[in-house]
This record gives structure tokens, C-alpha cells and sequence, in this order.
């Protein structure tokens, strides 16, 4: 199969997916998920889902697994709005880039206060900007 139709499938699902869980799913306890990242395997059979999920840990793990427990709700949603000859299985896994991005720019703003003067002045204060 050709990996043009494979992104656009996958771009497909991932926005139909994103619909149905911030339209159609109930359960406040889930709240906001966005999907961060889809792979589709080459025959459309299997998608593993990169979700981003806020929160501590715990909380993180409570709500991949309600979203894992609605799964089979978001298959079968998934099938009546695309037109695929078998609707993929979905495989949900939490997505930790952006907690990493996070942390690395949390890192580099430390590293770029502690190499900074604490009497000199910043590149914006020595053109005049605000």
C-alpha cells in the first residue's frame, strides 16, 4: 500500500478520533486528551495511538485506562465515519514529549539564569525593548 494513503488514513483517523473524544465522550473523569501521534500499520489494521495526558502519574494511568476502556465505543464510532473495509484496532499509549519539552526548557531557562549577571543587563534591556 502506498505511505501517501497510510498518512492520509492516519491523518483521517486521528482527527476523527480527536472529534469523537472531545464531542462524544461523556466520562468527565477522562477530560482532555489530544492526540499527540498516530501509527498505522501498513495494511490499516492497527493503529497505535501517542495520546498527551495532564496530570500526575496516577492520574495519567487512571485515564489511559478509562480511554483503553472505551476503546471498543471509539472503534466502532471510528467505522461508521470513515470508510475503510475493516476498522483499525486502537492501541492507546501515553505520549511523554511534551512533558519532556517541558523539562528541557525549564533546564535551559536555569542554565540561562545561572550564566547571566545578576547586575547585567539582558539582550531586550540593551536594544531598548521592554
Amino acid at each position: 500500500m502506498s505511505d501517501k494513503r497510510i498518512l492520509r488514513v492516519g491523518e483521517i483517523i486521528r482527527r476523527e478520533l480527536g472529534f469523537i473524544l472531545d464531542r462524544e465522550i461523556d466520562d468527565p473523569r477522562i477530560g482532555m486528551i489530544t492526540i499527540t501521534r498516530l501509527e498505522l500499520s501498513d495494511d490499516l489494521r492497527y493503529a497505535k495511538i501517542y495520546v498527551g495526558i495532564l496530570g500526575d502519574d496516577e492520574e495519567r494511568r487512571t485515564r489511559l485506562r478509562l480511554l483503553r476502556r472505551a476503546g471498543r465505543f471509539l472503534r466502532t464510532e471510528l467505522a461508521h465515519r470513515i470508510d475503510l473495509r475493516v476498522a483499525p484496532e486502537l492501541t492507546f499509549v501515553i505520549d511523554d514529549s511534551s512533558e519532556n519539552y517541558v523539562k528541557i526548557a525549564k533546564l535551559l531557562k536555569q542554565i540561562h539564569d545561572e550564566e547571566t549577571p545578576e547586575g547585567s543587563k539582558g539582550p531586550e534591556e540593551d536594544r531598548g525593548g521592554a
